[in-house]
């Protein structure tokens, strides 16, 4: 099993969590999913502290890359689906009754489908917030 590892800085301990702070690399800078557009090179994720990290502390973060790619699926290939579901639906719904409308009918019900995908995700959220999926802080690389 591939596991992908960080190494970023704790800037903050709560109980068994620590939130730490990554240098994006190039690959994820250049994708801007998680920074909405914006300039810092910075990102900050939450970790399984199983390192007793303390503040300040350098730590190598690891999540299996088959539950990384897990939650990618989840939450990028379901939206997907439910875009392209919804596109066609609506196309033929249109080409049935309102021809003229057929394609804002399609665009309408893919981006329903969508919004309605999401809305499945976020409503079965607790499902998906299982150990397999939260990243963990390994072992300390640098102490303060």
């Amino acid at each position: 099993m591939n596991e992908m590892a960080e190494v970023g800085q704790v800037i903050k301990v709560n109980e068994e969590i620590v939130k730490v702070r990554l240098n994006r690399q190039e690959a994820c800078a250049k994708c801007g999913a998680c920074s909405a557009g914006l300039e810092s090179k910075d990102m900050f994720i939450e970790a399984s502290n199983e390192a007793n990290a303390i503040e300040g502390d350098w730590v190598e973060i690891q999540l299996k890359e088959e539950n990384f790619i897990k939650a990618v699926a989840i939450m990028y290939g379901i939206p997907l689906i439910g875009l392209l579901f919804g596109l066609g639906i609506g196309s033929v719904i249109g080409q049935l009754f309102i021809p003229k409308l057929a394609d804002i009918l399609g665009i309408i019900f893919g981006l329903g489908g969508a919004g309605l995908s999401f809305l499945i995700i976020h409503l079965n959220e607790s499902k998906f917030k299982t150990d397999k999926f939260k990243p963990k802080a390994v072992k300390i690389v640098k102490e303060i």
